[in-house]
């Protein structure tokens, strides 16, 4: 209903002011409206059909020929559209208005006069036509940038909540609450491992709290992070667990979503059955495609005995499928090739590479 209005006002307003204007340039005085309300009305009427006309052409054209696609040929299609149907639609203004009121001796002088109003009227209309291709253009514009503002925010709130999931699991009282039960049991047997151990916990906590408003940080930034809760680990599965890094300096620049890897490390710790038969063994490695991170599988029991009893061992909360779904989904912000997780008897996680240019998405 409002482009109805809107187009009322608009298509009105431009058939009284190029009436008015031919109407001048023709007979050198300004119509008197007692006198030419006929044409005013038909000129007003004609001029709304020919902007509901434009309407409808436009959404038409919005399927064929949309603006995103092939700019040029909609600008032209929409102004030679234009001069279609308003070309029709002063014909029959010619034909209802004019023709009847033109007397016979007037006839020779009309015609001598004729083309020049219908060259004023060419050169009106296709202004005219060329300021509506271009508010056209213009609102498609400022359309598509709301659009993609409101998607951008979007994403930014996703990776906002994403990010503050990842913190979250890492700030989690049970975390903590076995920290400072290993720091109480280490204070008693080692009093430097136990200071180690909280110089560690320290610094993995700082490191949590700094990046907890940046969506990217170095990888050096990471690793250390990721050394510091390894050898928390190491505390606590003595002999049981072991990591290897074989990463080239080249690679640590590169920009990794903070916690990244060490979620990865963890997952790896919490899913696989530890201080058994086989080491866990760890491994990060980074060439110039992709940072990956692998360990081999020790899968836990999937039944339990209590008593004379077999039963189901309880099924984790499905946080190993979290955490991945984490990653992927950060990573997604940043580039457009897929976390790649292959599963045989390692389990395998490759990181694509981020481009340190990346849009402006880049904070370190």
């Amino acid at each position: 209903m409002n482009w109805i209005i809107r187009n009322f006002i608009i298509s009105s307003l431009l058939s009284f002011g190029v009436f008015s204007f031919i109407f001048f340039s023709e007979t050198g005085e300004l119509p008197r409206l007692i006198n030419q309300w006929e044409g005013y009305l038909l000129a007003i009427f004609l001029a709304n059909l020919g902007g509901i006309a434009l309407y409808k052409l436009s959404i038409h054209y919005n399927r064929s020929i949309p603006w995103n696609e092939r700019r040029a040929l909609r600008f032209g299609m929409e102004i030679f559209g234009g001069l279609i149907i308003f070309s029709i639609l002063a014909l029959l203004f010619y034909f209802i208005y004019i023709s009847p009121n033109i007397l016979y001796e007037q006839e020779s002088s009309f015609w001598s006069a004729y083309w020049d109003g219908v060259v004023k009227f060419a050169i009106i209309l296709l202004v005219l036509l060329y300021i509506s291709s271009l508010v056209n253009f213009s609102m498609f514009s400022y359309n598509q940038y709301t659009v993609a503002q409101i998607e951008t925010l979007s994403v930014e709130r996703e990776q906002l909540n994403l990010q503050f999931e990842a913190l979250k699991s890492q700030l989690n009282p049970h975390f903590l609450f076995n920290s400072l039960n290993t720091i109480s049991s280490l204070a008693y047997r080692d009093i430097g491992i136990a200071e180690d151990y909280i110089r560690k916990l320290a610094e993995s906590y700082r490191y949590i709290l700094n990046t907890n408003d940046r969506h990217l940080v170095k990888l050096e930034e990471e690793m250390k992070m990721v050394r510091s809760f390894f050898y928390m680990q190491l505390i606590k599965y003595k002999g049981c667990i072991s990591m290897n890094t074989e990463i080239p300096d080249t690679c640590m620049d590169s920009p990794v979503p903070p916690l990244s890897i060490q979620m990865l490390i963890e997952n790896a710790l919490k899913h696989n059955l530890i201080c058994e038969e086989k080491e866990l063994v760890l491994e990060i490695k980074c060439n110039e495609e992709s940072i990956t991170v692998i360990n081999n599988i020790i899968p836990k029991p999937v039944l339990l005995r209590v008593g004379n009893d077999v039963i189901d061992r309880p099924k984790e909360n499905g946080s190993h499928k979290i955490g991945l779904e984490n990653i992927k989904k950060r990573y997604r912000y940043f580039v457009n090739k897929e976390v790649e997780i292959i599963r045989n008897d390692h389990f395998t996680v490759k990181l694509p590479l981020i481009n340190r240019g990346v849009e402006g998405k880049t904070i370190l």
